[in-house]
């Protein structure tokens, strides 16, 4: 049996996109594996479901390619793009995902707004086996180096580490995997790697957990963005480019709901084969 999906991209995030009603009794988990696998599926930095609840709201879920179900900011964009095409949605609505009401608005310009929860370092949230936050605290070594950081959720976990210097593809290669490994992280995290531009605009590298390096994480640059202006006791508006292209994060304190704002494009369409 094949069914329809629609590839789209949010700063190169990618991901195939799946109806949920073409999907009764498909596991989703072995769905993502074989659907986001870039050479014998196809491709994507996971895959997203959706499914159509009434005229204001949908409902979302995003698997990563090692079948693992993660919240996704930049999926939610995806899914506004897709819902609004569609004509199943107006232009403002919500989007049921990771047990959260997210507003999203889709602009005649074509940029989409989405307002997540605000950033989370509690233990329990991220979650990580020491006592208190890591909010610039030693997060651990890797390869030859230590990592000072912080660790936090905005939706999913993140470790930033802030650096003079991204990564080279060797380093980012090395370091990633270890860090998203450490036993700090019992279940694992995300790594962004921040370079400070100039005052509010933010360069970053991604080591997403379950799926590697990335061009583009909405969550990771949300959590790139609150610990930013943590460290500087403000709020504000903050440029974000990742590899993929560039998004902005504002909120009015660091620890306040956060407002993305950027584009989602489809790029094809087409039927994959599920069992």
């Amino acid at each position: 049996m094949k069914v329809p999906f629609w590839k789209l991209q949010a700063i190169g995030n990618d991901f195939p996109l799946f109806h949920i009603s073409d999907l009764a009794d498909v596991d989703l988990s072995t769905l993502a594996i074989r659907a986001a696998d870039r050479k014998f599926g196809i491709g994507g930095d996971g895959i997203l479901t959706l499914e159509r609840v009434d005229r204001s709201r949908v409902k979302m879920r995003m698997f990563n390619p090692d079948g693992t179900e993660d919240f996704c900011g930049n999926g939610l964009r995806i899914a506004a793009r897709h819902a609004f095409d569609q004509s199943w949605v107006d232009r403002e609505f919500f989007i049921v995902h990771g047990g959260a009401d997210v507003f999203a608005e889709v602009g005649s310009d074509g940029q989409i707004l989405t307002t997540l929860g605000s950033a989370d370092y509690s233990p329990s949230a991220v979650p990580h086996t020491r006592s208190g936050e890591l909010f610039d605290a030693l997060i651990g070594v890797a390869g030859d180096r230590e990592f000072r950081g912080s660790a936090l959720t905005t939706g999913s976990t993140h470790t930033i580490i802030p650096v003079n210097e991204l990564p080279s593809d060797q380093e980012i290669e090395r370091w990633g995997p270890e860090l998203e490994h450490l036993p700090l992280f019992p279940d694992r995290t995300s790594v962004i790697f921040v370079r400070e531009v100039a005052e509010y605009d933010l360069q970053i590298r991604i080591w997403e957990r379950g799926v590697g390096e990335t061009l583009g994480c909405g969550t990771g640059s949300s959590a790139a963005a609150a610990d930013y202006l943590r460290r500087r006791s403000s709020g504000g508006t903050v440029l974000v480019r990742n590899p993929g292209g560039s998004i902005q994060i504002s909120m009015d304190r660091w620890n306040a709901p956060i407002t993305v704002q950027g584009e989602a494009t489809e790029v094809y369409r087409g039927h994959f084969p599920v069992d």
